[in-house]
């Protein structure tokens, strides 16, 4: 790996100066010459390296903040990388510092995101992008050269040790449910939220439901489904709140001292690939799971919580075209499941396949965008399906699940022609 021939470092993204919070020795260990931004490589003349990596400086300031921070930095960086012909023959590996949770770390909130809009980038440039996360020891930073040869995608360093991420079966149950006094549903009258909310009547025994979405009594639909859930026993409460508002997330919790229960599926889409996101598409799909899942957590941290249930997206963790906002935030909140677990407190994040169950946000999902996903190996699932799934989650002992259907014979078929995603090579073999 010749220093300035095949490989490149950047300080951090589209910033001149000094780089700050970087990784102690890296230029010492990697051999690479640095620059301080990808104006400056471009600036060099000559042919760009092969491989260029970026450094991601660690998240600064209050959470929802150091996402947008984190996200839109490193989004800039993208969108110059594509736009630019003289990086066309390359791959930027962007280079994180604790991003993602190996099973005994402490999870950079603020970085978390970065991997779920580069997977997405991933899935719209294939070959384009790959991803590094590395922790502060010596013998990570020397094994730093075999992860970036060893042509996985992303990749992660720990103690020395390279590792790559693998999905797997879940466990079975291992414990009830537990879902008691006054469960607070958000984004409760979308699709998902008026089936989730039945369900837990009937199959989770909850008798007080609040189900907040910014419309609240007024939202379509509102009125049926409190007429349905007191015809099951419960007594329901549709409130009109944005929880991405901390007064107003703060005013909703102190109302109900007896919350037992959180299920947080409100979300919002803004879809477009890299090239053509902007800070105000990224804020509108960050605001209902980034700020509003955070402001949960801190809100009911002093709550004796049975459970925290967020409804996450696969697409934080396989990537999704035209969705690098969505996949960050989702990512986010992943993260978020891991960081509360770390803390002794209930969590699960369900990063969930399409559903066939249409709502506001998938009514834009056409035939043949249903039909390229099962090709591809993934099928919707069904409502009764989805909803086992969740009972299912309700009883495991995981932080981050991911429940989709899986075509192992389209899978199969894949890996007979010589290709399986990375994520799934360990449930079918190659």
């Amino acid at each position: 790996m010749g220093a300035g021939h095949r490989h490149r470092l950047l300080g951090r993204h589209g910033r001149r100066g000094r780089p700050r919070r970087e990784r102690p020795g890296l230029d010492r260990v990697l051999g690479l010459d640095r620059v301080p931004d990808l104006d400056a490589l471009a600036a060099l003349g000559g042919p760009v390296p092969e491989d260029v990596v970026l450094v991601c400086p660690a998240a600064e300031g209050e959470v929802p903040d150091a996402v947008r921070g984190t996200v839109n930095r490193t989004l800039t960086a993208l969108q110059q990388w594509l736009a630019d012909d003289r990086f066309a023959s390359s791959r930027l590996t962007v280079l994180t510092s604790r991003a993602v949770d190996t099973g005994k770390d402490e999870i950079d909130l603020g970085l978390a995101p970065v991997w779920g809009l580069l997977r997405s980038a991933q899935s719209e440039e294939p070959e384009r992008f790959a991803l590094l996360d590395v922790d502060d020891q010596d013998a990570s930073l020397r094994a730093v050269p075999a992860a970036l040869a060893s042509g996985e995608p992303q990749a992660a360093v720990r103690g020395g040790t390279v590792l790559v991420p693998r999905l797997c079966v879940a466990p079975t149950a291992v414990a009830p449910a537990a879902l008691g006094g006054t469960v607070l549903v958000t984004g409760a009258t979308g699709a998902l939220g008026r089936l989730v909310a039945r369900r837990l009547v009937t199959e989770h025994g909850v008798r007080r439901l609040v189900l907040a979405s910014r419309r609240g009594p007024d939202a379509d639909g509102a009125a049926e489904l409190l007429a349905s859930l007191a015809e099951l026993g419960a007594e329901a409460t549709a409130v009109a709140c944005d929880l991405a508002d901390r007064d107003a997330a703060a005013a909703l919790v102190a109302a109900h001292p007896d919350l037992g229960a959180v299920v947080h599926i409100a979300g919002a889409l803004d879809d477009g690939v890299i090239s053509s996101l902007t800070p105000r598409k990224l804020d509108r799909v960050l605001r209902p799971k980034v700020d509003a899942a955070w402001n949960l957590h801190e809100l009911t941290r002093g709550l004796a919580l049975t459970a925290f249930v967020l409804f996450s997206s696969a697409a934080g963790t396989f990537g999704g075209p035209g969705q690098g906002n969505y996949a960050a935030a989702n990512a986010f909140l992943d993260a978020l499941a891991q960081h509360r677990r770390a803390l002794g407190l209930p969590a699960a994040s369900l990063a969930w396949g399409l559903w066939e169950e249409r709502g506001a946000m998938t009514e834009a999902v056409q035939d043949t965008d249903v039909s390229r996903m099962n090709r591809s190996g993934f099928a919707p699932l069904t409502a009764g399906e989805g909803l086992a799934l969740f009972d299912a989650a309700c009883r495991t002992d995981a932080a981050v699940l991911v429940p989709v259907r899986l075509d192992r014979a389209a899978l199969r078929a894949q890996a007979a022609a010589g290709f399986v995603q990375p994520l799934l090579r360990g449930l079918i073999r190659v």
